[in-house]
């Protein structure tokens, strides 16, 4: 074998991926390391030096809220820290409904003062992050702290709604509001002390900040990795990054990728030609993924009572990322779940909406994943717009996984969600979601007008100007993604039994049994769904400079877990929670989102033995080389021993 197919070259247990104070994933390298981090195991939860920020909360966050808590806490309390009042209010809403015994909340709202612009801050002195935060891009304005108190046994519920809503800070705020205090904080790419766990992190002394400054470690998976998110261009100041963020959306959402495949346009040109169909208005920054999809939610909800009518149940068409059902079940009236998203399910549809309208609690919304995590399929769009004209209700689409160069959804949608969090960005750095409303569409001016009064910039400006730079070349690198995934994809369905049953091939007796079931992936899942989303040139005469494909990850269904677990266990990519970065990543997906409710997952066509790869930017033979030795250890371990 080469040595691309013998080397595993994964980063060790809980080291940040990448190697970046902000980095929004974690090495969890083995099968039982995500399954022991689940149940909460110390061997693997103490060795986290951070995670991803809606799973776990970064070490700067924990700290801040520590000293929080000293400041302003009661004896017995733990508090969440929020970026404004709204958010602050809506936590305690859910913590007083879902409490299962009364208990007192209270927010406590803290200013700190702006500090100095530091005029030693050069290109040549910033970190090698160059976009991580340590520049300032903003006019210096005192910096408010929304700060959620309450009982501390209720730490695991205010926790979920941290997670399923998006709220909390990032930790480049939480940087300044720790600097601002005269605190040191706590970078987990550098060494220094941090607690993974539920209990406090101890305040360190700022004389002696505890733990060694460690040097980039030199071993080739972080080295690799490394070289596909370093950064090199220069910011801009935040306030034309975040109009150049709108406007990169706007366009790219109507196919013109022009702003994406070099350095910025200047935020004085015009808004377009009348042609365009979307403003720069029509784009709202959010602070996740998750994020934009409460405000979807939320926004739906209130919208529909300021007409008057009441709010009834949403509906969830498809098996969607865990934390979409969670928040659509947990806030407003509840959804309707389509767990498969078929057409067979169209017919349900239509009559769940007729049902509801006829009680007087019409369907508000439909909530849907273009195409969905983890199974990639893609729903009926064209037949959900009929039934959604008809009963009048929203749909509100995630074209996440389809990303903007692969997919158009605005066509059929609503509201459009995106978790910039991922191919977008790429660099695996920041945190960021955005919405955006359809002008074509009937609701538009309420959805517009009801925005424009309780709309809120909650994005710290330097998780802006972050999103701003990493998003420069999108296009072009979702074009070398496209082509790496269908490539790696391609070799994988040629090694399952659903290649063989689709060839009209059976095994002979003496043959290997295929340990790869079936590998789900847009080009084959749904794929008249897909083709239906999929962008097209809008001049059919000139090839498009990016053309549409099919998306950066993939998921391998394998016989039985001891297969799943050994492909896994010998994958020599990085492997933690999250997707969409220029490198290549891996999860036990299953296991990490659905550990306590297997059964169910299963039911609907998740089970525990599948593997989600995310494919990046390195050159094919690496990544076929990666799969080709993980595949053969998967074989190895299905097979009896003689």
């Amino acid at each position: 074998m080469s040595t691309a197919e013998t080397s595993v070259i994964a980063t060790a247990l809980g080291r940040p991926v990448p190697y970046l104070p902000h980095a929004v994933s974690v090495s969890m390298p083995t099968w039982n390391d995500n399954r022991d981090f689940i149940v909460g195991d110390a061997r693997v939860v103490d060795a986290l030096a951070t995670g991803y920020p809606r799973f776990m909360i970064h070490p700067s966050v924990q700290l801040l809220a520590r000293i929080c808590e000293d400041m302003f806490g009661n004896p017995g309390e733990r508090c969440m820290l929020l970026s404004s009042a709204k958010l602050a209010d809506a936590m305690r809403s859910f913590l007083l409904t879902h409490s299962p015994s009364p208990i007192v909340v209270r927010i406590a709202q803290h200013v700190l003062p702006p500090s100095a612009p530091d005029t030693h801050n050069t290109p040549e002195t910033r970190h090698h992050d160059q976009s991580s935060g340590n520049h300032e891009s903003r006019p210096q304005q005192p910096l408010e702290l929304h700060i959620v108190f309450f009982p501390a046994e209720s730490f695991k519920l205010a926790k979920l709604c941290w997670k399923y809503t998006g709220h909390g800070i990032s930790s480049r705020r939480a940087d300044k509001c720790l600097e601002l205090l005269g605190t040191q904080s706590l970078d987990p790419a550098r060494g220094l002390p941090t607690s993974t766990t539920n209990s406090r992190p101890q305040t360190p002394n700022n004389s002696s900040p505890g733990g060694s400054v460690e040097s980039l470690p030199d071993i080739q998976s972080e080295n690799q990795t490394m070289m596909l998110v370093q950064c090199h261009e220069e910011p801009l100041p935040y306030d034309e990054a975040r109009l150049v963020l709108q406007r990169r959306i706007a366009r790219a959402l109507e196919g013109d990728f022009s702003s994406a495949s070099g350095a910025p346009p200047s935020v004085l040109e015009s808004n377009g030609s009348g042609t365009r169909i979307l403003s720069d208005d029509d784009v709202y920054l959010y602070l996740t993924g998750m994020n934009a999809i409460w405000h979807a939610h939320q926004l739906i909800l209130q919208t529909t009572e300021k007409m008057g009518k009441v709010a009834g149940k949403s509906i969830c068409f498809g098996f969607p990322f865990t934390d979409t059902l969670k928040l659509l079940q947990k806030w407003g009236p509840g959804c309707h779940f389509f767990g498969f998203g078929a057409d067979d399910d169209l017919s349900d549809v239509r009559r769940v909406a007729q049902e509801a309208a006829s009680s007087g609690t019409p369907i508000v919304a439909l909530f849907c994943e273009v195409p969905t995590n983890p199974l990639l399929r893609t729903p009926n769009m064209v037949e959900l717009r009929k039934i959604a004209d008809e009963f009048d209700f929203l749909i509100v689409a995630d074209d996440t996984i389809g990303n903007f160069v692969n997919v158009d959804v605005m066509k059929y949608s609503d509201i459009v969600v995106t978790s910039l969090t991922k191919v977008f960005s790429g660099r695996c750095n920041v945190m960021g979601g955005s919405l955006v409303l359809n002008p074509q569409r009937s609701h538009y001016n309420l959805l517009r007008d009801h925005l424009k009064t309780t709309y809120k910039e909650l994005c710290w400006h330097e998780d802006v100007v972050c999103l701003e730079v990493n998003s420069r070349h999108f296009a072009r690198r979702i074009d070398v993604i496209n082509r790496n995934a269908e490539a790696v994809a391609d070799w994988l369905w040629n090694q399952s039994e659903a290649c063989d049953v689709a060839r009209g091939q059976s095994q002979s007796s003496n043959a290997k049994k295929r340990v790869v079931s079936k590998v789900f992936f847009p080009k084959w899942e749904t794929r008249e769904n897909y083709d239906a989303c999929r962008r097209r040139p809008t001049n059919g005469e000139v090839a498009p400079l990016y053309p549409s494909g099919f998306g950066s990850f993939f998921t391998i269904l394998f016989s039985d877990e001891a297969a799943a677990r050994a492909f896994y266990d010998n994958l020599g990519c990085e492997k933690g929670p999250t997707w969409g970065t220029n490198f290549t990543i891996a999860c036990p997906y299953t296991v990490l989102a659905h550990y306590f409710e297997l059964d169910w997952a299963a039911g609907w066509g998740v089970p525990i033995n599948v593997v989600r790869v995310s494919v990046g930017m390195e050159d094919q033979e690496t990544i076929l080389g990666w799969m080709k030795y993980a595949l053969a250890a998967a074989q190895n371990a299905t097979e009896p021993s003689s």
